[in-house]
């Protein structure tokens, strides 16, 4: 068996020249810079065929002329290429990118000795937590009084009972209980009954200022024709961009309010209304339970921070500053601002929106520091089991879900958040395996 070929090492150094900012100092020797020359020629002449030699077996003098000029500017890119992944790979420094290396502003010249730098940006150094050190109180967990009222009030908002008013008119804190039917001429479309109207809630392809006019003040037993037009999405497809009316028949007006305990109790199938605040209860306190390891998590991850700041690049800083405040001012725009007012206003933000920046890289770099350490990773299963869930909720496969996440570049962000995700469950473990003193569960894979 032929040994795999060797090339002359390389010569590496570092400078630290600022947070998280190296400089790597490499020295080629001119051995090295001959063989990178020969591979670089004789890989871009493969399948070049010169008489009288075996393909790839030709002198080197003879593939350059069959190559031409630009077969020494290509050995020198492969030179390059080949020499800073490896010198790279010697630093052992956890390189984020290269900051602008221009390769042309070192001469190289074949068979002599080349030296060249380049810069890098790398990720922060950051020492193992010690969890030893970190306390974190438990705050209660139990489902409260003022909980208990406050999930009685939302669910009874969200299903509210219906008074009818003898006497009543459709206002804004009305609606009006009515059969509905659509006609284009003699023909007659869609019907609805028991439909419930509101003033603020106009009727499909009728004009709202209209709708409010001739809707207010209705009473039960009135009819009203509004005009319509048949828009796109419409049920009959072949009277979509015509004209027609809305016929509506008023049963009856009601009254929106709450729905009460008992009132819900039996909505939703409980034999009482104390069984039904017995379950309630449970809920808010599995609720309670859930948010308070959230909170104990993020408050162990801020003493450790606390501890240890991590030190995060001005360069890298800025840019995730910068994309923040870009996105501050487009959601501004969208909810109406002109752009000169929204950066305006973002510019008023933009010592508390840089501060933000730095505790998100802070806390990104110290979450993968506690995944290297506690050896979690990302499986295909675990992306899988997140494309059937987001899929699920989408009402999509899960391989439309993948192939849009990869199309967008959005997978990247997925992976983050699930080992994010992970990593906050395993400092979860860890904060309950020492309240319990407890060993510490295997580690999260």
């Amino acid at each position: 068996m032929s040994k795999k070929h060797q090339h002359t090492p390389l010569e590496v150094s570092t400078e630290q020249l600022g947070v998280c900012h190296h400089r790597v100092q490499v020295r080629v020797p001119a051995d090295r810079v001959l063989e990178e020359f020969d591979h670089a020629i004789r890989g871009a002449a493969r399948g070049i065929k010169i008489p009288g030699f075996r393909s790839g077996k030709a002198p080197l003098n003879m593939l350059r002329a069959q190559l031409g000029p630009e077969a020494e500017l290509h050995a020198q890119e492969h030179l390059f290429e080949h020499c800073v992944s490896e010198s790279l790979a010697q630093t052992k420094l956890e390189v984020l990118r290269l900051r602008e290396f221009d390769p042309s502003k070192f001469e190289v010249v074949e068979g002599q000795e080349l030296q060249f730098d380049y810069e890098v940006e790398t990720a922060p150094e950051i020492p193992a937590p010690d969890w030893a050190a970190i306390s974190v109180d438990a705050q209660s967990v139990e489902a409260t009084d003022e909980q208990l009222q406050e999930a009685l009030d939302g669910m009874g908002n969200e299903h509210p009972q219906f008074e009818e008013l003898e006497d009543g008119t459709l206002t804004e804190e009305t609606l009006a209980l009515c059969d509905l039917s659509f006609h284009k001429g003699d023909e007659e479309g869609p019907t609805a009954e028991g439909l419930r109207l509101g003033l603020q809630s106009p009727l499909y392809g009728v004009d709202p200022e209209v709708y409010s006019k001739e809707m207010e003040g209705i009473k039960a037993g009135e009819n009203k024709a509004l005009d319509v037009e048949f828009n796109e999405g419409f049920e009959k497809a072949e009277w979509i961009g015509e004209k027609g009316e809305a016929r509506v028949q008023v049963l009856s007006i009601t009254k929106p309010r709450p729905s009460t305990a008992e009132e819900l109790s039996k909505a939703l199938g409980e034999e009482n209304e104390e069984d039904f605040r017995t379950k309630l209860r449970t809920q808010i306190q599995t609720h309670n339970e859930a948010n308070e390891r959230q909170r104990q998590v993020q408050e162990a991850i801020d003493s450790v921070l606390k501890q240890n700041p991590v030190q995060i690049s001005d360069k890298l800083l800025d840019e995730e500053a910068e994309h923040a405040e870009n996105g501050a001012v487009e959601r501004l725009k969208k909810s109406g601002k002109e752009e000169k007012d929204a950066q305006k206003e973002v510019k008023k933000q933009s010592k508390e929106i840089r501060l933000d920046a730095e505790n998100r890289l802070q806390q990104y770099f110290l979450l993968r520091k506690i995944a290297s350490e506690e050896g979690i990773r990302v499986s295909p299963g675990d992306l899988d089991r997140a494309y059937r869930e987001i899929g699920a909720r989408n009402g999509t496969d899960p391989k439309t879900t993948k192939d849009f996440y990869e199309k967008q570049g959005m997978d990247s962000g997925l992976r983050n958040d699930i080992l994010e995700g992970k990593v906050r469950s395993r400092v979860a473990q860890i904060l309950n395996t020492q309240n319990s003193e407890v060993e510490p569960a295997p580690a999260v894979e």
